[in-house]
């Protein structure tokens, strides 16, 4: 039997949305969460099953490019599939964002880690215990994500302490909570003025409950702001890193 790619449908709620009538960048996240949830479930290697195999998988980047904004009421349709297994250490993720006419309004691509729960390890998503099945060469963001190294004049804005609304059941702080806290640090002016069109978030060590993020903003460039997060006791060691690009 020919493999389908999962979709979930969506309509944009009042508690989805800032106060400019707008889907938050960070409730498109969770759009794109519940549906690689889904997805896992659907095609038998769901959360719970492969914790049960002493596995779980783990979101470490996420670039997402945004054509339109959906607002208060639209209806839009989320679509994911694995694409491709990169250098037998991470599976990469694609997803596509349709409103409800069936028009494009975001891509997105990510890449997650299949980790082996006895030994904290990262394993070849190839070996996951249950087959993840692949639509090779179907591309909805064909690039790569980078590292982020911007070191322009950084500068620590606030501090984050994670606290029980942020975690999950992962007892961490969810991926898409940052993207509010990277949104929580543009000024009203940008967030108003300056549409967004992409975003890449990478994730680079988890936060517990209880655990203290700087958030740190680098100096922008014509198009982008950097903002990190750093571990407030240790500035070395860095929890994410986000770029957005703003409308020319």
């Amino acid at each position: 039997m020919e493999q389908e790619i999962t979709t979930k449908d969506f309509e944009v709620r009042f508690s989805d949305c800032d106060h400019h009538s707008r889907l938050k960048l960070s409730n498109l996240f969770l759009f794109m969460e519940e549906t690689a949830i889904a997805d896992a479930e659907r095609n038998g290697f769901g959360l719970w099953k492969m914790m049960q195999a002493g596995y779980t998988t783990v979101i470490t980047r996420m670039k997402i490019r945004i054509l339109h904004t959906p607002v208060w009421g639209e209806k839009i349709s989320v679509s994911t599939w694995a694409k491709d297994f990169y250098k037998d250490k991470v599976c990469l993720k694609d997803y596509s964002i349709l409103d409800s006419q069936g028009h494009s309004i975001a891509q997105a691509t990510s890449s997650w880690l299949l980790v082996n729960l006895k030994t904290g390890k990262s394993e070849n998503p190839a070996n996951s215990p249950f087959p993840i099945p692949l639509f090779r060469g179907k591309d909805a963001l064909p690039e790569m994500m980078e590292i982020l190294n911007p070191e322009i004049e950084p500068k620590v804005i606030r501090t984050e302490i994670a606290k029980y609304s942020d975690l999950d059941m992962n007892k961490h702080v969810n991926h898409c909570r940052y993207v509010d806290w990277v949104m929580d640090s543009l000024d009203k002016e940008e967030i108003r003025s300056r549409r967004i069109r992409s975003i890449q978030m990478n994730y680079v060590t988890q936060v517990p409950l209880g655990g203290e993020v700087n958030i740190v903003r680098f100096k922008n460039t014509n198009h982008h702001a950097y903002i990190f997060g750093m571990n407030a006791g240790d500035m070395t060691q860095c929890h994410f890193q986000a770029r957005i690009g703003f409308q020319d």
